[in-house]
């Protein structure tokens, strides 16, 4: 499939283009007249006729893969060196700390909107100093840890969420099933990119996924 790739933090042209739409997020795919914002699988599979359902995790497994897969992030982040906190992504303007923090606010996040109903552009790039204050990377493990639990609790305590209730997002309406799934895969693509960080900076992550 043939596709123009846009780069609205290098590519002033981009970033106009996606002004003039009246678009203020990314990632966004633009398929002739129709705007699908965020990673969407089921949006994106309807607008290019891909075959196949996209399946979203049930309860118990949902459950599990968060556990797996925050605990591996609190595991790595531990293990990052204090010195690396500022640490700037030369293709993005997020420092370590923040892009850690982020890895654990996703699913908060998504918590968050089932309790007031929205899931906003701005849930998306929480500073981490505005959360926890200026702190380092063993407290933000710990954010990861009390945002498992509260995960945990959310999906298996003893009053569930109905994950079937529907809620606003800034990528349209979703159940909370699915914005649940979309946060954890969002994890899960971060600590990918932790784990490469990792590997350039000669860290080896203990016990990785």
């Amino acid at each position: 499939m043939d596709f123009d790739e846009g780069d609205v933090e290098h590519d002033p042209a981009s970033l106009e283009e996606l002004l003039e739409r009246g678009l203020k997020v990314v990632p966004v795919t633009i398929w002739g007249d129709e705007v699908v914002i965020g990673f969407n699988p089921k949006e994106l599979s309807r607008l290019f006729g891909l075959n196949g359902e996209v399946a979203v995790a049930d309860l118990s497994t949902m459950i599990e893969k968060y556990e797996t897969v925050l605990e591996a992030a609190c595991r790595a982040t531990r293990q990052l060196p204090p010195d690396h906190m500022d640490w700037e992504c030369p293709e993005r303007k997020r420092t370590l700390g923040r892009f850690t923090f982020h890895i654990f606010d996703r699913p908060e996040r998504a918590l968050n909107a089932y309790n007031v109903g929205m899931y906003s552009s701005e849930d998306r790039g929480r500073n981490f100093k505005d959360v926890l204050g200026s702190v380092g990377f063993e407290e933000i493990a710990r954010y990861g840890e009390e945002v498992l639990s509260r995960v945990k609790s959310a999906l298996g305590g003893p009053s569930p969420l109905d994950l079937d209730k529907v809620l606003d997002t800034y990528m349209g309406t979703k159940t909370a099933n699915e914005l649940m799934d979309l946060a954890l895969g969002h994890s899960v693509h971060h600590l990918k990119q932790l784990y490469e960080y990792m590997a350039q900076s000669g860290i080896k992550p203990v016990d990785p996924l």
